[in-house]
């Protein structure tokens, strides 16, 4: 008695396999992706750049300021990566807040790039530090006006 149902159990779950094979879907859960992936671009910009910045890491009399400057260059550039995604996500999203916030990702990925290139090769500006910050902070602040609020999502980076 229990064939019929096994058999139909069978199907049911090759065809939901097979249908799911067909469309991926590329926002799937996509809110909750999309505030992972830039809470952790928030987080690797915070603990490895924000952080040191105001300890005073990146000024060339402290010791171990290259080992600073190169980690908060990884971290930024992994940070990078975060944002080319969750702009991803914000451009297929059907959430008519995740499209509003893809146009203010733009600048502050090519941002994370340029100082992240910028701090792996050793060359440290304050300036470029602190427009980053700026932001980042409009960017949480944009969120946050549209209903999403960002925070720092704690990550281990290779290498840093």
């Amino acid at each position: 008695m229990l064939k019929p149902y096994r058999a139909l159990c069978v199907c049911g779950l090759s065809a939901a396999l097979f249908s799911a094979t067909l469309k991926p879907s590329d926002a799937f859960l996509d809110k909750t992706r999309f505030a992972t992936d830039i809470g952790v671009a928030f987080f690797s910009f915070h603990h490895f750049v924000w952080a040191p910045y105001h300890a005073g890491s990146f000024a060339r009399t402290t010791p171990h300021h290259d080992k600073a400057l190169f980690k908060a260059g990884v971290a930024l550039l992994f940070a990078y990566n975060r944002l080319k995604a969750a702009d991803h996500l914000a451009h297929v999203s059907k959430s008519p807040m995740l499209n509003k916030l893809a146009g203010s990702l733009d600048h502050m990925q090519s941002a994370f790039s340029s100082v992240g290139t910028n701090l792996k090769a050793h060359k440290f500006n304050p300036v470029e530090i602190m427009g980053l910050n700026k932001t980042v902070d409009l960017v949480g602040a944009t969120a946050l006006k549209s209903g999403l609020k960002l925070k720092d999502v704690p990550i281990h980076i290779p290498g840093v």
